[in-house]
């Protein structure tokens, strides 16, 4: 939760651990490192990267085009039962045209099979 908190340049150590709520505001950690260092990624399939990418609508897109090279989509749990909202996120904003297709695929499937050389 701390690495998706990092995104917002307002986060204290009250709200660090947690789901922070409200406008994200410039100067946020996570963006900077995810600028600076080309092996830094971001998996987004936790609630914490879930909250983190649609606390703040605008920037959560503008978040996944600027990098789509660097963020994964995942669950650890394979069941009809599990919340699958990350997947149902990133289709509405490819359908309603908010993130571009290839910003899609590559955080769906296109960098994970990069990375692990499928």
């Amino acid at each position: 939760m701390s690495f998706w908190s990092e995104i917002s340049g307002d986060v204290t150590d009250e709200i660090r651990n947690g789901y922070p709520k409200g406008p994200i505001t410039e100067g946020g950690a996570l963006l900077r490192l995810l600028r600076e260092y080309p092996n830094l990624y971001g998996d987004i399939s936790a609630g914490s990267g879930y909250n983190a990418l649609t606390r703040d609508a605008d920037l959560g897109y503008s978040f996944l085009e600027e990098f789509q090279d660097k963020l994964l989509f995942g669950t650890d749990i394979a069941s009809p039962k599990n919340d699958h909202r990350h997947a149902e996120f990133l289709r509405n904003v490819l359908k309603n045209k908010k993130i571009s297709e290839a910003a899609f695929e590559k955080i769906s499937w296109r960098n994970t099979s990069r990375i692990l050389e499928l």
